[in-house]
């Protein structure tokens, strides 16, 4: 049984906490975008008014409809910065995942204990990796984070809510992807545990030539590839959600600009 809350300490909660501190000032920076892009909306509504040839009534509907799209596009391009530094700090926070679980497996490989109580029955029962890489993230990594993004105002519990939702599909996709590695793994271990000739030599023997030459690189690299692929739905799902907020952005300033030299 590996003891996960030996590896929660202070020094993880304020990495953590360092990480998400761009994403708890988004709020500010949606309304910052939308204060300035508003102020641009105020300015040329008076310029449009003060110029215009139009009848006076027609003039103030456009200036509070080019403001009301400015408006609209300072707002998308918070979120935008928003979705950006979230994105960031998931990346971040799984490359530290990732660490801890290296720190967890070299433990592990170092302590000799480790193997003897995985002795069963003529076999070793080493941790598997989802085990260890699920046992990182719920216990030491995310309770960091959930408390780190309850301190976002306004978007906090959306926030830990769709963070909550993707660090279960993670999960869940993770045990998918261990399960074959754990398989692989276990019947390598135990096919070169089945040549020892003799068992007292077993505990030594076996931590030095086959757990930290198989079982130890093989969850490292597996951990080392699951977080790559991680990062990459992290960045997909970023990617996607940007793009129509980009765009939304983009063609309010161009609907704006129109409406202003056409009037």
């Amino acid at each position: 049984m590996i003891d996960f809350k030996k590896y929660s300490n202070p020094e993880i909660v304020g990495h953590i906490a360092a990480v998400m501190a761009s994403p708890q000032r988004a709020p500010m920076r949606i309304f910052k975008y939308g204060a300035i892009f508003a102020l641009i909306g105020v300015a040329i509504g008076g310029l449009f008014v003060s110029f215009s040839e139009r009848a006076i009534f027609a003039a103030i509907v456009l200036s509070v409809f080019v403001f009301c799209l400015l408006l609209f596009s300072g707002i998308l391009f918070g979120a935008y910065s928003f979705l950006r530094e979230l994105n960031n700090s998931f990346q971040s926070i799984l490359e530290y995942t990732n660490q801890v679980v290296h720190l967890v497996a070299k433990d592990i490989g170092c302590s000799l204990e480790s193997f003897k109580s995985g002795w069963e029955e003529s076999r070793i029962k080493l941790p598997s990796g989802n085990e260890i890489f699920s046992g990182v993230f719920q216990e030491v990594v995310n309770p960091a984070v959930v408390q780190s993004l309850g301190k976002i105002s306004f978007l906090g519990k959306l926030v830990v809510k769709a963070y909550t939702h993707i660090v279960n599909v993670l999960l869940k996709i993770s045990s998918a992807f261990f399960c074959k590695l754990d398989k692989e793994m276990d019947k390598v271990v135990n096919e070169k545990l089945d040549k020892a000739k003799k068992v007292g030599e077993l505990p030594l023997d076996f931590a030095e030539s086959t757990a930290l030459k198989i079982w130890q690189p093989r969850i490292l690299n597996g951990s080392d590839k699951y977080i790559g692929k991680a990062k990459g739905y992290i960045r997909r799902i970023y990617f996607w959600l940007s793009l129509p907020t980009l765009a939304l952005a983009s063609l309010s300033i161009l609907a704006a600009v129109i409406f202003v030299i056409h009037g």
